[in-house]
Parts: C-alpha cells; sequence; structure tokens
C-alpha cells in the first residue's frame, strides 16, 4: 500500500476498520465484505493512478458516491480482493459558463452544492430528490436518477452535455464538451449513465443549466382514485402550459406513515384514500401560476376529480408539504422489513399497474400491506410493501425475491420496467436478467466485454456473476 499512499498522499488511502467504517453504512443495512482499503483520490490523474493500481494488484473497484443508493451499488458485498474508490474528495466547481448556461464539474460535488453555486449565478439545475443534500453528481450519473421533477426537466441523463470517464485499465476518456447539438458518431457518454459503475469511474461532467424560476405555486390535492389523478394531470398541464414539475401520487397507507414518522398532521381536512402533491414553476413573471393553479383544481373540483385541495400560502406551508412527501421514503427504509420497490410503467397504465399488482401480491401473500407512491407525471410508481402485520419481520423479508418478480412481472407485463431511478445494482441483478430481453442483455453483456474485459469495475452490479 505504500506506492499507493504516495500515489494518493495520506488522505487518499484509508485501511483501519475505524478509518473505513463510514463508506459501509449502506442505507439498506447490507452486510458488506471488508475491502482491502478505501481510495480517496483527489484528482483524475489520481483516479488513473489507482485503477492502473488496482489491475496491477488484480483487485476489484467498487466506485463509491454520497453512499445514498437503494440497490446495494456502491458496497462490496460477498466480494473477495476489492477496494472502494470513493469520490467524495473531488467536489468542485471547475466551471460556470454563463454564455453557454453551462456547469462542469467534479463527479464527486454534492446534488446540493451544484443546485445552489447554480442558483448564486442566477440559474437553475433542476434535478432534485430525497437524497439531494448527501448525493453526489457523480452517483446520480451513473444511477441514472429521476427525482421529483422528472415530468417537467427529465431525468438525470437528460441534463449532461459532456462526461469525462476513467476506464478500467487507468485510460482518460476526456469527453468534456458543452455542445447541445453534435451528430458526430456514437454518444458515448449515454454508455456511462446508467452503467452503475461496472464500465469506468465518471470524473467529472457539463450539466446544462436553465432560467431560475421566479415563481411557483404548490398543493395537496386529495382524490378519490389513481385515474382521477390521472385525468386531474392532464388537465392541468394542459391549462398551465408545461409549467407543472410535479406531480407526486401518495397512498393513504404511504401518507399515514409518512404522518407518523414527522408527527404532522394531515394537509387536508377531508382525508382520502389518495393524495397528490402539485408543484408548478416557471421563470417567467408573465404567469400568475397561483392563479392558474386554483382555478385549474377549482375546475377539478366541479368535475369531481377531487375531493379536497389547499395550496401553499407561504414558503414555509410549501416546505411542509415537501417534508410530508420527503418522509415517505425515510420511513420506509426505516421499517427494515419494507420490501422497496423502484417500478414504471407508461403513465396511463398507472392505475391499471396499482391495480393489478395490488392484487397479484395480495394473492400470493394475504395480508400484505402495499404502500404505493411516486411520480405519476412519469410513470415511476414506489410500489413497497410493508409485512402483514401478524408476520414477523425476518418472516416477511424471507418473500422479498418473489414479491420483488410479481411487481417486476406486473410493470413488464403492461411495457415498464423493473427499475426506473433508483438503478439495478447488486439486489435486482438477478430479476433484471429474467426479466430484460435476450437482445438488450447480450448488447450490454458486450460493452461490457469490451470495456472491462478482467470483469473488476464494480463486479455483481447489473449482472449476476
Amino acid at each position: 500500500m505504500e506506492t499507493l499512499r504516495d500515489m494518493l498522499g495520506a488522505k487518499g488511502v484509508l485501511t483501519t476498520p475505524e478509518d473505513m467504517a463510514a463508506f459501509l453504512d449502506d442505507p439498506l443495512g447490507a452486510t458488506v465484505t471488508p475491502p482491502r482499503a478505501v481510495l480517496r483520490p483527489g484528482s483524475t490523474a489520481e483516479v488513473q493512478a489507482a485503477l492502473r493500481w488496482c489491475q496491477s494488484e488484480g483487485l476489484s473497484v467498487v466506485p463509491q458516491g454520497g453512499l445514498t443508493g437503494l440497490t446495494q451499488a456502491a458496497v462490496p458485498v460477498d466480494l473477495d480482493k476489492t477496494v472502494i474508490l470513493s469520490l467524495g474528495r473531488m467536489n468542485r466547481l471547475r466551471d460556470l459558463d454563463a454564455d453557454s448556461a453551462t456547469a462542469t464539474v467534479d463527479a464527486g460535488m454534492v446534488l446540493a452544492d451544484l443546485r445552489a453555486r447554480a442558483e448564486e449565478a442566477g440559474f437553475y439545475f433542476p434535478l432534485s430528490h430525497g437524497a439531494v443534500g448527501s448525493s453526489q453528481i457523480g452517483g446520480n450519473l451513473s444511477t441514472n436518477a429521476g427525482g421529483n421533477n422528472a415530468l417537467c426537466y427529465g431525468v438525470a441523463r437528460d441534463q449532461v452535455l459532456g462526461l469525462e470517464v476513467v476506464l478500467p485499465d487507468g485510460t482518460l476518456w476526456d469527453g468534456l464538451r458543452a455542445l447541445r447539438k453534435n451528430t458526430a458518431g456514437y454518444d458515448l457518454r449515454q454508455l456511462f449513465i446508467g452503467a452503475e459503475g461496472s464500465l469506468g469511474i465518471i470524473t467529472g461532467a457539463v450539466v446544462k443549466l436553465r432560467p431560475l424560476p421566479v415563481s411557483r405555486a404548490t398543493a395537496f390535492v386529495g382524490v378519490k382514485t389513481p385515474a382521477a389523478a390521472l385525468k386531474l394531470l392532464h388537465a392541468l398541464s394542459a391549462r398551465m402550459g408545461g409549467t407543472v414539475a410535479a406531480f407526486e401520487l401518495i397512498s393513504r397507507g404511504a401518507l399515514d406513515a409518512a404522518l407518523a414518522h414527522t408527527k404532522m398532521r394531515d394537509p387536508l381536512e377531508t382525508p382520502g384514500a389518495w393524495s397528490v402533491l402539485i408543484e408548478a414553476e416557471t421563470a417567467s413573471e408573465a404567469m400568475d401560476l397561483a392563479g392558474l393553479l386554483e382555478d385549474g383544481l377549482a375546475g377539478a373540483f366541479e368535475a369531481e376529480l377531487i375531493q379536497d385541495a389547499l395550496l401553499a400560502q407561504n414558503e414555509a406551508q410549501r416546505m411542509a408539504f415537501w417534508k410530508l412527501r420527503e418522509a415517505i421514503a425515510e420511513a420506509l427504509i426505516r421499517d427494515e422489513s419494507c420490501l422497496k420497490s423502484d417500478t414504471a410503467v407508461p403513465v396511463g397504465r398507472v392505475p391499471e399497474y396499482l391495480e393489478a399488482a395490488g392484487r397479484a401480491v395480495e394473492r400470493f401473500l394475504p395480508g400484505v400491506r402495499p404502500v404505493p407512491f411516486g411520480h405519476l407525471g412519469d410513470g415511476n410508481v414506489h410500489f413497497n410493501l410493508m409485512r402483514p402485520e401478524t408476520m414477523a419481520h425476518g418472516a416477511f423479508r424471507e418473500h422479498w425475491v418473489a414479491l420483488t418478480e410479481i411487481l417486476a412481472e406486473e410493470a413488464i407485463r403492461l411495457g415498464g420496467t423493473l427499475s426506473a431511478e433508483h438503478g439495478i445494482g447488486r439486489l435486482k441483478c438477478e430479476e433484471f436478467a429474467a426479466v430484460v430481453d435476450p437482445v438488450s442483455l447480450r448488447i450490454m453483456r458486450s460493452l461490457k466485454q469490451a470495456l472491462d474485459p478482467d470483469g473488476r469495475m464494480n463486479p455483481g452490479v447489473l449482472f449476476a456473476r
């Protein structure tokens, strides 16, 4: 290790259990195999040196960002001869070009920091989700993170113009281009976005910046059914000219979990079976978003699409709505027996999926408690499941694999996917192999073999070992 310490410095190589402990705390409580070391390079050149050293020593590499993922992709599980390579020290904003409306950042920059630096310069970086305060740009890109406002702005891959990637043998691919139009050959950046560190390590990115919103309008709404919520989405989208940025569907069970976790009260006087959190935003000072949203909800009430609604009157009330929404995931992660899911179907088939998946899991395990919630605007449903009230935690976890397969099968049947924004990781690779079409799997394996012939980059992620 002394050679490696000479290359990365004393802060760049951690080997004692005490020093490495903070890098092994997986959110799902995975049983982690202790790595030989945690490497913390401070520059792209040091990442190159680290990967060359790992190759010479025959070590596998698990890339790690902010360690907020939910598929065990960033920690070694049942892996021997492994190091963790953490990008946390590479956290610089390299450049912010106001004329091109772009930012060039290190992969280890925290998402909230990028959003704050963009806002200081009068711009907006729209990617946002529950782990905004600790997840890193490289991890967001490696998993193709989605978040709350993908409806309006797209997912992580839609924010990227260029990438810098270190390949498994230490070779640097410099694709840091700020071009918005480029038809010259393959779009290589997209190979690494969503690859979960299995093809190389993203060390830098050029991302798009948007005009900073000058106003927002937010509402918490009660609806009877997901079908009514879908009609409301279409009505508001048509009325408000594409300004609807978030449209979050929340089941009664999911909301109750959040209320218990936060000790907050239900925002609505007439609690219903389903709720919707709606937010619109615009960079135009000419639009009265609050008025448009209020009028749209009034029309929806007359059409019997909604039962109750409350518009946020100030920023504190808006943030309280979002606190409830983010508390759902926090509450369900806290319940270690709760099965987390990340399926997606075409937007128009969300009501059908919720009904079909609910019936399917109940047939398999009577008494199981679905707590679905998610991003109705882009079809991403977190169909989480809590154990039957009479079943022990450990006994329920034994059904996880079968239940995950049921949820995936129902989503695939409707033209969907078993992973919309969390990635595949190690947790879902067997289910992924079972449901993905053979041609897609063959192409992906060919890419893996071409770029990582020794299989040392994040082994066991995406593909079962």
